[in-house]
């Protein structure tokens, strides 16, 4: 008997214990997530990609006969063209190939004595070249170089004759390009291009070895 109310006393004790101690326990708070915060990707210069471009170069003449040099003719002009390429893009560095045509504006006239007046131009040309560069993010900077070609061409006004030939060379610059949107991009290039020694200027008895220095600023769409 009394050990029946010894227990019956123990339970009540138990119970009335409970709610003290469930009011002493720390109510626990649902965690709470760290935010993320995102970090910006670096720009993708992988892909294919083709531009317009137009600018001003500086063409040198140099004629000579009989492998005697005669006089050097400037052909300073403005071009404008287009181009098209695809790069590859791996930690930061960019390579790849591009082509590009263009349309020379830079035809002058001068006497050659005797009483003859020549006419001599550029009038076409263009490149295949390999690239290659570093991008900081949206800006790269490039090195190029390959073959280049230009139609040249010699009127002798005088007479009416006329010649022309397509020459071929080699090329090599460089420049920056900047990404301005995910697809749009625009760059500042300098290009040197030899076309060496060429007979076309056989109309007036004359070869010619023409080189040229450019500057061309271009926009082009990525796909």
């Amino acid at each position: 008997m009394k050990s029946m109310i010894f227990g019956a006393a123990g339970i009540l004790l138990s119970a009335s214990a409970i709610p003290a101690f469930s009011a002493d326990m720390a109510v626990a708070e649902p965690p709470v997530e760290t935010p993320i915060t995102e970090v910006a990707g670096v720009y993708d210069w992988g892909g294919f990609y083709v531009g317009v471009n137009t600018g001003y170069a500086w063409t040198g003449v140099d004629y000579s006969a009989g492998g005697a040099s005669l006089v050097d003719r400037d052909l300073n002009g403005f071009a404008l063209g287009g181009y098209a390429g695809y790069n590859f893009f791996n930690d930061g560095w960019v390579y790849g190939v591009e082509a590009d045509i263009k349309r020379d504006f830079n035809d002058e006239r001068f006497d050659a004595g005797a009483g003859t007046t020549l006419e001599t131009e550029t009038t076409w040309g263009g490149s295949v070249r390999a690239r290659i560069g570093y991008a900081i993010d949206r800006t790269l900077i490039y090195g190029t170089g390959g073959y280049a070609f230009t139609h040249a061409k010699l009127n002798n006004v005088t007479t009416g004759a006329s010649e022309g030939e397509t020459l071929h060379g080699w090329t090599i610059g460089a420049g920056v390009e900047h990404a301005f949107t995910d697809n749009v991009a625009g760059r500042v290039e300098y290009r040197y291009s030899d076309y060496s020694k060429s007979d076309v200027f056989g109309a007036a008895g004359l070869d010619g070895d023409i080189d040229s220095h450019a500057i061309m600023v271009g926009v082009s769409m990525k796909f």
